[in-house]
């Protein structure tokens, strides 16, 4: 199971590489060092601006990818623009970029509350290589077993989002999850959860990147 964290610079960025992490990068913040970092995915800044108030920014998440390319990064993942707990609208707009300005891209797909494995049929998944399982707590943590099944059933990677405690980490591997991610191990130097979830695992990165 892959682990990405946030934004991360300085000592905290060879952190990430001495664990052997990822990094889903924020929007806003730069790439510097990234290309030497073993995965690193694109978020869309959906939840940073909804948290705080602002629509979506398609501008900022527009540049947001020109950086990523000017550093030089090959990126695993690209998370199409989003609606938090939004479901079928979140829907509509995820694939109206995956079908326009984002076509042939690697993206993935997150899923929000009130969207079903119904949902996503055949002319979707064709879309995207990963699920990201993202929404609110309560539904992300009911459901994300059975996105996990159906994204490997599906020939997909399964993302499960904001995965900060070490039991949401075993959780998650329990489930199958081929990766999580959470911002607070940069943010909070909370190094150890991740020290304390792999010590009896191989590293979180053998996990294929998704195709």
């Amino acid at each position: 199971m892959v682990i990405y964290t946030a934004h991360a610079g300085g000592e905290k960025l060879e952190k990430v590489k001495e664990l052997g992490l990822g990094i889903l990068a924020s929007i806003g913040r730069g790439m510097k060092g990234y290309k030497d970092v073993y995965r690193v995915a694109l978020d869309n800044g959906a939840f940073s601006f909804w948290s705080r108030g602002f629509p979506f920014l398609s501008s900022v998440f527009r540049k947001h990818i020109i950086d990523a390319h000017k550093a030089g990064i090959k990126v695993e993942w690209i998370v199409a623009p989003d609606m938090v707990g939004k479901g079928q609208e979140s829907l509509e707009l995820s694939m109206a970029w995956a079908t326009s300005e984002l076509k042939g891209a690697r993206l993935a797909l997150a899923v929000q509350d009130g969207i079903t494995l119904q949902d996503i049929n055949s002319y979707v998944l064709n879309h995207f290589t990963t699920i990201f399982v993202g929404g609110t707590a309560d539904w992300k943590w009911k459901t994300a077993k059975d996105w996990v099944n159906f994204s490997h059933n599906n020939g997909k990677h399964c993302h499960i989002g904001r995965c900060g405690t070490l039991k949401y980490l075993e959780d998650a591997y329990k489930m199958g999850a081929d990766s999580v991610d959470s911002s607070s191990f940069a943010r909070n130097d909370s190094w150890h959860i991740i020290e304390e979830f792999m010590k009896d695992k191989t590293k979180p990165n053998k996990v294929p990147p998704p195709r």
